[in-house]
């Protein structure tokens, strides 16, 4: 289950990344950001990435046992945004041996 994980991961990383470069070759990320937030859907869909980066970077803060990689690990989040999230999700389930640490604080643990 968790090699699956790492696949799915992954995949959606080299998905999102490369997205990101096609658009950034297409249109200047200002512009792009400018042209959404003039869009009632895109403030909600600006408003909905908000809510979900903080909740992950809870998340974070609760999973990770170190509170400067944490601090980290949020700051590149809300830089970055899921590239961050998928990457954090990568890593946590390379060091995982088990599906339960991927979603618990280690303190948690049996």
């Amino acid at each position: 289950m968790l090699r699956v994980a790492v696949i799915v991961c992954g995949l959606l990383l080299g998905v999102l990344v490369t997205a990101i470069l096609v658009a950034s070759y297409q249109v200047n990320l200002l512009e792009g950001f400018r042209h959404l937030a003039a869009q009632p859907w895109g403030l909600v869909t600006l408003l909905d990435l908000s809510v979900g980066l903080l909740f992950v970077a809870v998340w974070i803060a609760l999973v990770e046992p170190n509170p400067w990689r944490a601090g980290a690990w949020i700051i590149a989040l809300f830089l970055l945004g899921n590239v961050i999230t998928l990457s954090f999700l990568l890593s946590r389930t390379c060091r995982a041996r088990r599906l339960r640490d991927l979603f618990f604080p280690y303190r948690f643990r049996e």
